[in-house]
């Protein structure tokens, strides 16, 4: 016969540690159910952690690209609503010249145009999204164009440095009548053409880079996601605004001003055609980015459906387990609370 040691001190322990073990999983389930996740994903999924962490490594890397390419969705709509602006008044302006092109007493009407028109090209190419500028290409940070209505800006001082280097006199001379249509047409392609080409043009009119901005769309794709203001287009309607308003032509001899005319409507047709051309490109890069977060949205989706399979827990099973260990925790206190109050004293 073998008999063991008992004393109260070892009971209580013994209480002790039932009342721990039990208030922990009170704690415990307390948790799962108000955040409706296990505990401690680790400890139980065991070998399937992995799973759940590559799984959730996989929907955040996801979501960050549906998020970027809502950015990407916003820059675009900004930019199209830009060009759609310039598009406009290009068309507008080539409907007045071809218009006025036999009346040049009209200069002052078309000169008045061609200033707002090239102000309005300057502010739209300057447009600004989130502090970013959306046709500065990959040099977000960099106002594209310099304003050529400010007498201190470089493409104004180069623009009247060139004209006086050509004719020997400024724009608003009394001897810019004497100016001939060949002269002026040798100019008009010559050296006030080389202002709006490179390197004059990266030197005088635009601060930013023609690399454009490259956006990932998904896992596996890439699009160009912006459009620099140093695109021919860009360059051809600044040529057409600043020779309608900026050569004198009020005071131009009529065949000289219809050559200036001709070379303007020239320049906006390439001008609105390169546009065109650039807005129907991101019209197509809209619609991919919109594809490819439908796409992610899916995948996202599914991938989130099997993290809650493996880390969600039963909110119904688990109010029960709850209530369950709250019932036993009280009758463990309950018990504790008794066995405290035995002592041998009381049957001596």
């Amino acid at each position: 016969m073998k008999t063991t040691y008992i004393s109260t001190i070892s009971l209580s322990d013994a209480s002790r540690r039932q009342i721990q073990n039990q208030a922990g999983l009170v704690q415990k389930l307390s948790v799962e159910l108000s955040s409706g996740r296990k505990y401690d994903v680790g400890l139980d999924l065991g070998s399937k952690t992995g799973e759940a962490v590559s799984l959730r490594s996989e929907f955040h890397f996801l979501s960050g690209i549906i998020d970027t390419n809502a950015l990407t969705a916003s820059r675009l709509d900004v930019s199209q609503a830009a060009m759609s602006d310039m598009l406009t008044d290009a068309q507008d302006f080539l409907s007045t010249l071809v218009a006025l092109r036999e009346t040049d007493s009209s200069s002052d009407i078309v000169k008045a145009d061609a200033v707002g028109n090239l102000e309005l090209l300057t502010s739209r190419l300057n447009t600004q999204l989130n502090g970013n500028f959306v046709f500065a290409g990959i040099n977000s940070d960099l106002e594209p164009l310099a304003d050529y209505s400010d007498a201190a800006s470089a493409n104004k001082i180069a623009a009247d440095a060139a004209f006086l280097t050509e004719f020997g006199i400024t724009q608003s001379d009394p001897a810019v009548p004497t100016i001939t249509p060949a002269a002026m047409d040798t100019y008009l392609n010559g050296a006030f053409d080389a202002m709006f080409q490179d390197p004059a043009w990266g030197t005088n009119w635009s601060t930013v880079s023609s690399s454009v901005t490259v956006s990932r769309i998904s896992a596996s794709e890439t699009v160009k996601s912006s459009v620099s203001a140093n695109e021919q287009a860009f360059r051809d309607l600044a040529a057409a605004y600043t020779m309608m308003s900026d050569l004198g032509n009020e005071n131009l001899d009529p065949g000289t001003w219809r050559v200036v005319v001709d070379k303007a409507i020239e320049k906006l047709g390439t001008g609105i055609a390169g546009i065109t051309s650039q807005m129907g490109q991101l019209g197509n890069v809209q619609e991919q980015v919109k594809l490819a977060s439908e796409r992610l949205k899916v995948q996202t989706d599914i991938l989130n459906s099997r993290i809650n399979d493996l880390e969600n827990v039963n909110l119904e099973e688990t109010s029960v387990r709850l209530n369950t260990a709250l019932t036993q925790l009280e009758t463990s206190y309950a018990v504790t609370a008794r066995m405290q109050g035995l002592s041998i004293l009381n049957y001596l």
